[in-house]
Order: structure tokens, then sequence, then C-alpha cells
């Protein structure tokens, strides 16, 4: 697991999308990756970088993309903060790459 803003962006202005780290990742042998489009708020990094996993690890044949959606589902809906559930705070992240199972 990597923790970085805009880890979906080129690695210079104008460079096709993934040319920077998380490309490097898939050629490290990565089959996915959570990414962010943009940089994004520290808290919802920790909220859904935690949420996904932990959704993952309480259900094994749950796939990482709908973990990922549950938890952004679940910040729409429970937040006490209600800027939290504007797309602005959860929507810049993805699955990239095998977005299945992790079995």
């Amino acid at each position: 697991m990597l923790s970085a803003c805009n880890t979906a962006a080129g690695d210079k202005p104008g460079a096709e999308a993934l040319s920077g780290l998380a490309r490097s990742f898939f050629y490290a042998g990565a089959r996915s990756l959570l990414v962010s489009h943009w940089s994004v708020n520290s808290e919802a990094a920790v909220t859904l970088t935690t949420g996904t996993f932990a959704k993952l690890a309480a259900n094994k044949d749950m796939s990482k993309a709908e973990a990922l959606r549950e938890t952004m589902l679940a910040i729409i809906d429970d937040s006490a903060d209600r800027s939290d559930a504007h797309p602005s705070y959860w929507a810049p992240f993805s699955i990239i790459g095998y977005g299945g199972s992790h079995q």
C-alpha cells in the first residue's frame, strides 16, 4: 500500500496518465492500485484506505472496487461533517488494474 496525492497523474505536465509513480508499481508487478486523481484531504485518504481494507478483511469475496464503493457510500451517508459528503472529499480515489476480489 502506497499513499500519496495525485498518484494517477503523469510524471510531468501533459504526460499520459499513469506515467509516473503508479506505472512504476505496475512494472514492478502490482496487479491493482488505489490511486488519487488530484490532491486529497489527508483525513479523506486515511478514511478511504482504512475503510476499504477493513471491508476487504471482513469479506474475503468482496472485490476491491466494491470495497472502495461501499466505503465512499458510507462517507456520504454517515458523515458527521456534511462537507465530507461532497465529491471533492471522496471522489479523487479509484481502483486501477485488477479490481476483483483480493484472493
